[in-house]
């Protein structure tokens, strides 16, 4: 038998309103699908048991989930929140303490306001603790229906409320913390009377208040860290949403965003301080980047690692990294596993692929460099390409320090190019005294 807290999060809906094949769980927002977030919220409060309740597109929301370290129960069919919460009985099986759940689209939940909850629901002594915030029109959610003394009594869905209980501003967020196994046991009783003929959960806290059982409730102060997703117009403001915050926490943390409202940052990015992001930049994955660094306009960067002083102006680079006072641009690209080492400039309108680039060596304009090992104090005139495919394998090129490339060469791989060499079209070649 096991105590303490789980968190158990439903994500086994469609999500019809998205109007799309996917299921609503495995939607992006800055970057992440919505399962994310919950899980994250759940970590960052000190849980660490974390059951998924999966349902349409099983298999593929568990795939997304893959490294969260949650554990599955499947929901098939699905008949509603509470039968979704009672599918997830035999993974809590012989669990005694405080099962919290939340639904995947309501991602903006922060660890804060859990550990709230949490910390009310075992003050109080509460066998069920119920997330609600209070709208000026409460409009197709769940009301909160309280006694006299003000203990909540029950949560009435709005389809089913009556005219008097419509008027009610204080809804459902839809976030709970019960006692298990009473839970479960509650559960078990509950019957699909209503409109939607599905197992509502928000049916347990009558069902405890009639066992005698106290139930709670937590007041979001703040209505939008407890909205949901219900369709893709609600999921572009929930982007632009977060978006912001992610954009003033780096703000905050010494990072210069000249346009927040063209920057475009995931979650995980890692900025250094006095870096200036310029407009219509968009900084994806798990990019790092130093102090003093300059990125934009027009950059995008996936899965980058920038060390200070490095620059990437308007180009598209991926799965790199650029070594102290590297610059990269206008109008390259970077393709996976380039390294530029420190004091490097690869110009405009230059192509880079598994490429190793030495100190202080240039790369200039409209070249390619594929399967490259380039050394240090390096010259690449215009037009230079390694032709590193002879059409079914890969082959390398070294080119050693000091070496010259004059413009427009075509290196036919496997080659190696030693050191001081000068490699140059006939024209650029020195007319003999």
């Amino acid at each position: 038998m096991s105590t303490g807290t789980v968190a158990v999060i439903l994500a086994a809906g469609k999500g019809t309103r998205m109007k799309s094949s996917r299921a609503k769980a495995l939607f992006p927002l800055c970057g992440k699908p919505l399962i994310h977030y919950p899980i994250r919220a759940a970590r960052q409060t000190g849980i660490d048991r974390v059951v998924l309740v999966v349902g349409h597109q099983a298999e593929m929301v568990m795939a997304a989930a893959e490294g969260e370290g949650v554990s599955f129960a499947v929901q098939e069919p699905q008949l509603g929140t509470g039968h979704a919460l009672l599918c997830a009985e035999d993974a809590l099986r012989g669990f005694t303490g405080t099962v919290f759940v939340h639904c995947v689209d309501v991602p903006l939940l922060p660890a804060e306001l859990l550990a709230e909850m949490l910390e009310t629901h075992r003050r109080e002594g509460n066998a069920v603790t119920v997330l609600t915030t209070v709208l000026p029109d409460a409009g197709k959610y769940g009301r909160i229906i309280r006694g006299e003394d003000g203990r909540v009594l029950r949560i009435t869905e709005a389809r089913d409320a009556t005219p008097e209980e419509r008027l009610i501003r204080e809804i459902n967020a839809g976030s709970y913390c019960f006692e298990a196994p009473l839970v479960f046991e509650l559960l078990h009783q509950i019957t699909p009377d209503n409109d939607q003929k599905e197992y509502y959960l928000t049916d347990v806290l009558a069902l405890a208040n009639a066992r005698g059982a106290r139930v709670g409730a937590v007041i979001a102060a703040d209505p939008g860290q407890v909205e949901g997703i219900n369709d893709r117009a609600q999921l572009a403001e929930m982007e632009a949403r977060l978006r912001a915050q992610i954009c003033r926490r780096h703000l905050l943390n010494g990072v210069s965003i000249i346009d927040p409202a063209t920057t475009y940052i995931e979650d995980d990015v890692v900025i250094g301080q006095d870096t200036v992001i310029h407009p219509s930049t968009m900084l994806h994955g798990a990019t790092r980047i130093g102090e003093g660094c300059v990125v934009g306009p027009f950059s995008q960067l996936f899965d980058m690692t920038l060390e200070d002083g490095t620059a990437v102006i308007s180009s598209y680079v991926e799965r790199s990294v650029l070594r102290s006072g590297a610059k990269v641009g206008p109008y390259s690209r970077l393709r996976a596993g380039c390294d530029i080492g420190p004091g490097s400039v690869i110009g405009n309108y230059s192509e880079l692929k598994n490429t190793r680039v030495g100190t202080n060596s240039h790369v200039h304009h409209v070249g390619y460099l594929g399967d490259t090992t380039v050394g240090d104090g390096v010259n690449i005139g215009a037009g230079t390409i390694t032709c590193n495919y002879d059409g079914a394998r890969k082959h390398p090129t070294v080119i050693g320090h000091d070496a010259f490339i004059g413009s427009g060469n075509l290196i036919v791989a496997p080659v190696t190019i030693g050191e001081h060499a000068r490699v140059v079209k006939d024209r650029e070649m020195p007319e003999e005294k």
